[in-house]
């Protein structure tokens, strides 16, 4: 069954692994919390090189609403809610039937197949746990990004092969036909190796728009590039732009970064990068321009590294990080240049969970940091301390408050600085439909003892375009308001 939902897995999704990275500065450090936080790509990955390190299988676990085995003979029977499960891999169905000395499993009412980031359909299916062989009919499912249907598939000891065709796309659109889809009349995927693809055709929103007789796909690399459009109004001081992300990976964990966008007011505002990425750490280097409440400032060789969370005592909820940065900034208002040199250690609690549920969980975290300026010569400190408190109401809906503490560290950019020291945080975030999320966020300054901010956002998913609309009601200052439209890609 590994074997089977790995394949399965690799040829649906030809995704390689992300690097699941929790920020610690800037305006990522308020968001709300996740709840199944501890379930990331990372991992997945981790548990994966793990089992495959062991060499030899996983146990399986049978169970069901009504069960029969026979000793002698190794025949076995479930009925009703029935799960097996090995590793991390969860079959469902509501009927199967085996035995255990030849190591059979027949679903011949199909059945599920689940695992972190992954779900596969069946309406028929045979695996041979001692021969890792078996046959699947008419599959389909989502793995990662990626939705794939395919009439059958062959298990093969080191492949899979979907005998009789199959269709790809990354569109998850019932009604209308996918705006990107890719068929072949065979697919051979070799885990971990490669994907074999014959008879390949592109269509866009159904036009035949590509062929090529042979696919190989590399499963062992990740060299990708990958272009990302993106237009929409960005508030009255930056107005309407058009935006080009773009990276181009340079080896597994290597990859160029390039974020080109065009505003009609704020002009051409283009930023260049580099990430390597670790284990343990990351190193960048960013070349360009960065927007803070409609300031600019141009990073000039500007390197960072991130030291990522690690736990300082296995069995001890209580884990550590830290970054360091340092390159030439500018100011664009006030022309200001300054060599800017920012670090900081934090110290995290792991998540907690209360009430004995999930649905409520407690994330602590406190660190200092410190920043030096060549302008002024003078090195300014700072504790912090964040704190949210995050409650699921529902299925579609959740709340947060959050109380965070930390002084400004440097007066010539407001680029990773608090907007006050002491804020009171709350939001809440309703999914109206499938397609619709509201979120609304009000800011309040507890050192002034009034209200800082009011945010209102609402998020519309096409089948592969999504449309966003946010207002920001300001109750500091002289009180403006602003407003801004995105529509970009939504599934790459």
């Amino acid at each position: 069954m590994k074997k089977m939902l790995l394949a399965a897995t690799l040829a649906a999704s030809m995704c390689v692994p992300a690097y699941a990275n929790y920020a610690t500065s800037g305006d990522a450090v308020y968001d709300a919390p996740e709840f199944d936080r501890e379930v990331n790509e990372v991992q997945v990955v981790e548990s994966s090189e793990k089992e495959k390190n062991m060499g030899k299988p996983l146990p399986i676990k049978f169970t069901g609403d009504k069960a029969e085995y026979d000793s002698v003979s190794g025949d076995f029977y479930l009925q009703g809610n029935v799960t097996i499960t090995q590793g991390r891999e969860t079959l469902k169905t509501d009927y199967a039937q085996g035995n255990m000395k030849t190591g059979d499993v027949w679903l011949e009412q199909g059945g599920t197949i689940v695992e972190p980031g992954t779900e596969m359909n069946g309406k028929w299916a045979h695996y041979n746990f001692n021969t890792k062989t078996g046959e699947i009919k008419e599959i389909s499912g989502k793995s990662l990004k990626d939705w794939y249907t395919a009439p059958h598939a062959t298990i093969h000891p080191d492949k899979m092969v979907m005998d009789e065709g199959g269709v790809m796309s990354r569109c998850p659109a019932k009604e209308h036909v996918p705006c990107l889809s890719i068929t072949a009349d065979t697919f051979e995927i070799y885990p971990q190796e490669k994907m074999v693809a014959k008879d390949v055709k592109v269509y866009i929103k159904g036009k035949h728009v590509y062929s090529r007789d042979t696919w190989v796909r590399d499963l062992t690399a990740t060299n990708k590039t990958r272009i990302v459009p993106r237009i929409g109004y960005d508030g009255s001081d930056n107005g309407w732009f058009i935006k080009v992300d773009a990276s181009w990976d340079l080896g597994e964990k290597t990859k160029v970064t390039a974020d080109l966008p065009y505003y009609t007011e704020a002009e051409f505002k283009p930023m260049l990068g580099l990430e390597h990425n670790e284990r343990n750490f990351k190193i960048s280097y960013k070349n360009g321009w960065e927007e803070d409440d409609d300031d600019w400032y141009e990073k000039q060789n500007t390197w960072r590294f991130d030291y990522k969370r690690h736990h300082i005592i296995d069995g001890i909820p209580l884990s550590y990080s830290g970054y360091f940065e340092y390159g030439l900034w500018k100011n664009d208002r006030t022309g200001v240049k300054s060599w800017h040199r920012e670090y900081a250690a934090y110290l995290h609690h792991d998540p907690i969970y209360l009430f004995g549920s999930k649905n409520t969980v407690l994330n602590l975290t406190t660190g200092k940091k410190w920043v030096n300026e060549s302008y002024t010569g003078d090195t300014v400190s700072t504790d912090m301390y964040y704190v949210t408190l995050a409650q699921k109401l529902g299925h579609n809906v959740d709340t947060w408050v959050g109380w965070y503490r930390e002084d400004v560290t440097s007066t010539l950019f407001d680029i990773g600085q608090p907007d006050m020291a002491k804020e009171l945080r709350n939001g809440l975030r309703i999914k109206v439909t499938d397609k619709d999320t509201f979120t609304v966020v009000n800011r309040y300054d507890i050192g002034k003892h009034e209200q800082y901010e009011m945010n209102y956002k609402w998020l519309h998913r096409f089948c592969c375009w999504a449309l966003e609309f946010e207002y920001e009601k300001e109750h500091y200052g002289d009180h403006g308001d602003s407003f801004k439209i995105y529509y970009y890609f939504y599934n790459l």
